[in-house]
């Protein structure tokens, strides 16, 4: 096989996992995409409906300070929060949950 057709072959093949990789999965209530956590709270953020992550975070070094190791956007306890994996002052990973629309603590636990 020569080196233009195995080129040609792969470039083929990629183009073709990017077309499968795009096509919506099925959801009950019709064909979407999902989108990320990402893209809910920055909405979220527009709609009013969560403050921003950046005074969130302020928010979460007042209840827990230490270094902030992993944040997510989900929906837990019945309202989307931000759940928080620090590392505290004393060297222990914590899981900080804090309700996205006001920034109260929800939750705080060793992980």
């Amino acid at each position: 096989m020569s080196r233009t057709l195995l080129i040609g072959l792969v470039g083929i093949c990629a183009a073709a996992l990017l077309a499968v990789g795009s096509i919506a999965a099925p959801h009950e209530d019709g064909w979407h995409e999902e989108k990320s956590a990402y893209e809910m709270a920055r909405e979220a953020v527009a709609r009013g409906e969560a403050l921003p992550l950046h005074d969130v975070r302020r928010r979460l070094q007042s209840v827990a300070p230490g270094k902030i190791v992993a944040t997510h956007y989900e929906f837990e306890f019945e309202r989307w929060v931000y759940e928080f994996k620090i590392v505290d002052r004393a060297g222990r990973l914590q899981k900080i949950h804090l309700d996205a629309k006001t920034g109260e603590l929800v939750m705080q636990s060793d992980y």
